[in-house]
């Protein structure tokens, strides 16, 4: 079996997690223990988390700071894209690392609307309008893992300098680790949400790198 078709097997692996998770978020210890009495899932974990690290909004500025060059970078490949499909005039000849990667933001967006509307958690802090936003999975997470993971691996075939394709990688895989991060103990999300964002992460990029390696053996 190639390494392109694992890859899309532990992909299809991670998403069944994810929904599987989805559900034990949804249904399993689930007591107000949210802002205004909302409820939550996994509460008595989400409860421990959340008070043992409070909240932290320089580390909230930060993961804003790389969610907004998440959807940058993402801008950046589309326009890419646009410019390759004027310029060889077809779909099929712009660089299947960029339209798949298309694909995936689609997904992204897909999983985004669904989870607003759905509503499974909220956040354990109050907006700056004294609302609820839902919190369940962290988009953030899905903006870094989703944007910079397949972007590190479009960089390597779009570049053909080595040594900036390097560089530039470095840069993306230290910003998808540091906004996780920064996510993770900002105190703006319960434990559930990062994990739920990872989950759903981790099953669209290895899909995205199944894909794109299955291709490239074509």
């Amino acid at each position: 079996m190639s390494l392109g078709k694992k890859f899309t097997i532990i992909g299809i692996a991670f998403l069944a997690v994810a929904f599987l998770f989805t559900v034990l978020v949804a249904s399993v210890d689930v007591r107000p223990i949210g802002p205004g009495g909302s409820s939550v899932g996994l509460a008595g974990l989400n409860s421990a988390f959340a008070d043992a690290f409070g909240v932290n909004k320089v580390l909230y500025g930060f993961s804003e700071f790389g969610g907004y060059f998440a959807l940058l970078t993402a801008a950046a490949f589309g326009a890419l894209g646009v410019y390759q499909l004027i310029k060889r005039k077809s779909l099929f000849k712009v660089d299947y690392c960029i339209t798949s990667m298309g694909v995936i933001f689609i997904f992204v967006a897909i999983i985004y609307i669904t989870f607003d509307k759905l509503a499974i958690n909220y956040r354990p802090i109050l907006e700056n309008d004294g609302s609820l936003e839902p919190s369940f999975p962290s988009s953030h997470t899905l903006l870094a893992l989703c944007i910079f993971i397949p972007a590190i691996f479009a960089v390597g075939r779009v570049i053909r300098e080595k040594r900036v394709a390097f560089f530039i990688s470095i840069i993306l895989a230290f910003l998808a680790v540091a906004v996780v991060i920064f996510r993770l103990f900002s105190g703006v999300h319960w434990l559930s949400d990062m994990i739920g964002g990872g989950l759903y992460s981790l099953a669209l990029v290895f899909m995205y790198l199944g894909a794109n390696l299955i291709y490239e053996l074509r």
